[in-house]
């Protein structure tokens, strides 16, 4: 695959943001789970849309480092910002918050507000599988 269009901005130099992205981003990176793709559609499109930026994030974020190549990084904490939420994906901020409430009460994320006007901390919490 090619990069040549991804461009990251380091924020003072700390990468907790790593992974703020400028230019097209038409890809999803990793393994996905049939099921956790499912129980996100059952909540709208939307919610699907919410779901790929969230994995595409994580194998953007994590993808490139060495000590998670080959490993499952869909655990694992993003940060989510209205700008390439809306221009990879669509979603528009209010909606970002409503689906943010909304898949956190059915258990199938977790996030983290950090205070006005800073990116929330996302990460999928649902299964892989269907537990009986």
């Amino acid at each position: 695959m090619k990069y040549n269009n991804i461009k990251t901005q380091l924020d003072e130099g700390e990468e907790k943001y790593l992974g703020n992205f400028d230019g097209d981003v038409n890809f999803i990176m990793g393994p996905i789970s049939i099921y956790q793709f499912n129980a996100f559609a059952d909540h709208g499109l939307c919610a699907v849309r919410l779901f790929q930026y969230i994995r595409t994030k994580q194998g953007l974020v994590y993808g490139s480092k060495a000590e998670f190549r080959g490993k499952d990084t869909s655990h694992l904490w993003v940060y989510i910002d209205n700008k390439n939420l809306y221009d990879w994906f669509g979603l528009h901020q209010p909606t970002k918050w409503k689906l943010l409430k909304q898949l956190a009460e059915e258990k199938l994320l977790e996030y983290e507000t950090r205070g006005p006007g800073k990116m929330p901390r996302v990460r999928i919490k649902s299964p892989k599988k269907k537990i009986n």
